[in-house]
């Protein structure tokens, strides 16, 4: 009964969908008020260098799951005492700074995983070693630490098929494997610091929504802030009426006299019962989005794209490092206003896809990492490509449509009829694609799109990336 209750929660929990909504102050904060607030800011700050510097290691690896132990130790510091840091700021704090080791050592997992895979000279049965330890729980941390390695029991059998595929002397063998692995992560893994103070989190009881007076004397709504005055809050005026529970995060502006209160929200996945069609679409630097149905949607991406581009390189000769001249305010603010306009572009353009096209289902080719230089490297690192992927993929989750990243190599050298695949080297890559085998003509990104609906249908997936996978009953 207990499991069918868990069963019946998580498929609950599945149909929710988790967003941020941003609040903002409505009036400039008073100098000594905003003091207060940078006080905790800054407090915040030392709390998280604290956790960084004493959990950041080898170590305290063991201490980070579930990390009750962290919170246990940190509660016995006497540091939130000496800094005089109410529980509500403090233990955020904590949780935030152990959220960044935990999401570094996953980096740290990650990068070693690439570094294995294109070692050429490990064998695959080495290389099934290292990626065996790595993901087994308590292999790795021993490793790492210098201690023998312990399996868990259910595991056993395993690690011994896996450690009698190595040849030769096994234990100088795995040795060898272990300290391999030692010295990735002594490269890989970063001592964590931060200079950020304008940034804090607050849990519930530290705050409540309320109608009090403004500077000015008039009524209106906003939020009272726990303060480190005993039975002190701070009273700011909100632009809206709105009233979120949970822990907020509070982001300082103090050139501006504001702040930016940023709340999690869980909110319904939408249910689409007209969307039934399984389409591809092919992601492009000027075209957006083009759909193995011919669609083209956010055609003028490239040209926006292309003015920030050229506004940023403008303005950055004539105030950048060069002529050691600080940047503009009033080019900073338009700069902004035109990244603005153009994620606004790509949302509508997103939502006009799906309105359009009614997809269940939809196939895209996982984007590869570009390689290039100089003014092409810029180039890609301003471009808003990989914005558009993650409004996708969250879009797509939203609406409750299932995203599958399909295989992308020779996506647009593939005929979408006969499967050839045809060189297009001394081709305009603005002309359309012609296939050399079975004369079929298309424009590329069609033909692109069309190959990422195929490959997903005739199972060349990667992964399935939404909706996730639900445990069955």
């Amino acid at each position: 009964m207990a499991k069918k209750n868990a069963a019946a929660q998580a498929q609950k929990d599945n149909k929710k969908i988790c967003k941020a909504v941003h609040q903002y102050s409505n009036e400039k904060i008073s100098g000594e008020d905003m003091e207060r607030l940078l006080d905790l800011a800054k407090s915040c700050m030392v709390v998280c260098n604290y956790v960084y510097q004493r959990y950041g290691g080898i170590k305290s690896l063991s201490k980070l799951y579930p990390g009750y132990t962290v919170q246990n130790e940190m509660t016995a510091s006497g540091l939130r005492e000496k800094l005089n840091l109410p529980t509500v700021y403090f233990y955020p704090a904590v949780f935030n700074a152990l959220r960044e080791i935990k999401t570094q050592w996953a980096h740290v997992k990650r990068n070693i995983y690439v570094a294995i895979n294109e070692n050429d000279r490990f064998t695959p049965e080495e290389k099934h070693y290292l990626r065996f330890v790595i993901k087994v729980g308590g292999c790795f941390e021993n490793i790492v630490k210098g201690k023998p390695v312990q399996v868990p029991e259910e595991m056993a059998q395993k690690y011994e098929s896996v450690v009698s595929g190595l040849q030769g002397n096994q234990k100088e063998h795995i040795g060898n494997l272990n300290r391999y692995l030692c010295r990735q992560v002594r490269k890989k893994l970063c001592k964590m610091h931060t200079e950020k103070f304008l940034y804090f989190s607050v849990w519930e009881r530290g705050y409540r929504y309320g109608e009090s007076k403004d500077q000015k004397g008039h009524d209106c709504h906003g939020i009272f802030l726990t303060t480190k005055e005993r039975r002190k809050r701070i009273f700011i005026p909100l632009t809206d009426t709105n009233q979120y529970s949970g822990m907020l995060d509070i982001k300082l502006k103090p050139e501006k006299g504001s702040i930016e209160i940023i709340a999690s929200v869980f909110s319904d996945i939408r249910e689409h019962k007209d969307y039934t069609n399984e389409i591809g679409i092919s992601l492009g630097l000027w075209d957006m989005i083009t759909t193995s149905t011919g669609h083209i949607y956010g055609s003028e991406f490239g040209r926006m794209q292309k003015e920030i581009y050229d506004y940023r390189v403008c303005e950055r000769r004539a105030y950048g490092k060069e002529s050691g001249a600080p940047p503009r305010k009033k080019y900073i603010a338009r700069r902004e206003k035109m990244e603005e306009t153009l994620k606004n572009y790509i949302n509508r353009e997103i939502n006009r896809m799906f309105a359009e096209e009614k997809p269940a289902k939809l196939y895209m080719a996982k984007l590869p990492q570009h390689p290039g230089g100089g003014n092409a490297r810029y180039l890609l690192r301003v471009w808003k490509k990989g914005y558009v992927t993650e409004r996708l993929k969250w879009k797509c989750r939203q609406n409750g449509i299932e995203i599958v990243e399909v295989l992308g190599n020779g996506l647009s050298t593939e005929c979408s009829v006969c499967g050839a695949y045809c060189e297009i080297r001394g081709q305009n890559r603005y002309e359309d694609f012609k296939c050399k085998n079975c004369g079929y003509e298309e424009d590329r990104k069609i033909n692109a799109a069309k190959n990422a609906l195929n490959r997903g249908k005739t199972g060349r997936q990667l992964n399935k990336v939404f909706p996730e996978e639900q445990s069955p009953e």
